[in-house]
């Protein structure tokens, strides 16, 4: 919640996880050993819960054992959630979202999808199953507060999608527009516009080059249709890692180290069709570097009466096809003398804390440059 990064887990050997736990500033660039899981992780997930402490989830232990009890990290110490036993069978990097109602969603890789209650010591209930079976190594995200987008993944891969709504009374996950192409090990990532993009993969699984996919795809939210888009030069599969940057640009790397594949240590930069629709909002003036729950910021812009929306998008944590850390969270706004009046989240279920990036939107779908901003 406070900006540093919480590494959790690793390796010794082969598969065999670790139970370390550190902390790194990257103010100072100092590293801090904190208190140990009770169990070893490799591969695991980490979900930042609404009070900033932290989820970590499966993975494989010393023994190379599937993980199964989740714990809790706050920083300094650990407990485990040890009425919340599950094996989830695939260990690796399940798709795990903090929901509107403060609870744990796993909406992958197994098909039944749940609640987690980490209060206690935890607590899964069923919510239903996904549509499609197989979805490992395909991307989930949380486009909006509540609603997830998981697409792709499978072997053979899949070019389907589909959603779930946790704000439902009864959610249940149903089918969104279909990708031209199908991919694994792809990137999806959330845009300021609410959109997203996918990147990468492979049409043939589980790594294989010759089904690399380079068109990048667009999916829009309220039309659930995609929309094809320029081609990226270099395969991009396993081990591959998209992010959204502040400019609105997103930077694709990384690919390789697993199954003989070539090791790409270089990076391309991709800027979305909305950096093509006109001049871009500014944020003139300063914005706060902390802000709280709930707090109105003003925010000057002399484009105040173009804006039809205002988008907070929090850091990303990206690997193996999943994005911890990203979550799109709409700002209610006014019209205020020279700029806006910004309403912060009002708490941290809809938004955990950490840092953020704040976007203004014009009607054009065209965006700002991003503020960064530290939410608690």
């Amino acid at each position: 919640a406070d900006g540093r990064l919480y590494v959790v887990g690793g390796h010794s050997v082969g598969t065999r996880g670790i139970p370390s736990t550190v902390l790194y500033d990257a103010s100072t660039g100092g590293w801090t050993v904190t208190g140990p899981m009770a169990q070893g992780r490799y591969y695991p997930t980490t979900t930042v819960l609404a009070n900033g402490e932290v989820l970590a989830i499966s993975g494989t232990d010393e023994l190379q054992n599937h993980v199964t009890i989740p714990e809790v990290g706050n920083g300094t110490t650990w407990r485990q959630l040890t009425t919340a036993s599950l094996d989830i069978g695939n260990p690796y990097y399940p798709a795990m979202f903090l929901a509107p109602n403060g609870k744990v969603f796993l909406a992958g890789f197994p098909q039944t999808t749940r609640y987690l209650d980490v209060s206690g010591t935890g607590t899964w209930t069923t919510v239903g199953d996904r549509v499609v079976a197989d979805r490992k190594m395909g991307s989930a995200v949380m486009y909006a507060p509540g609603k997830i987008l998981y697409v792709g993944g499978g072997d053979p891969p899949t070019n389907t999608a589909e959603i779930i709504d946790l704000n439902a009374p009864t959610p249940a996950w149903t089918f969104t527009g279909s990708m031209a192409y199908a991919r694994r090990h792809l990137n999806a990532t959330l845009l300021p516009t609410g959109e997203v993009l996918v990147t990468g993969g492979t049409s043939i699984g589980p790594n294989d080059p010759a089904g690399a996919v380079h068109v990048a795809e667009l999916w829009n939210p309220t039309t659930g249709t995609w929309t094809t888009l320029a081609s990226n030069a270099v395969i991009r599969m396993y081990h591959s890692t998209t992010l959204l940057m502040p400019d609105g640009r997103a930077l694709h790397t990384g690919s390789g180290d697993g199954a003989n594949a070539v090791h790409e240590k270089n990076y391309e930069l991709y800027s979305p069709p909305y950096l093509f629709q006109g001049a871009r909002p500014s944020i003139s003036g300063a914005t706060p570097a902390q802000v709280a729950y709930g707090q109105i910021v003003f925010v000057a812009t002399p484009d105040a009466t173009s804006i039809t929306k205002v988008s907070f998008i929090r850091f990303s944590s990206v690997t193996h096809a999943f994005d911890m850390g990203a979550r799109f969270v709409p700002l209610s706004f006014s019209q205020a003398g020279g700029g806006l009046s910004v309403a912060m989240p009002a708490g941290g279920t809809i938004a955990p804390p950490g840092p953020y990036m704040l976007f203004l939107v014009n009607g054009n779908g065209v965006p700002s440059e991003a503020r960064i901003m530290r939410l608690s």
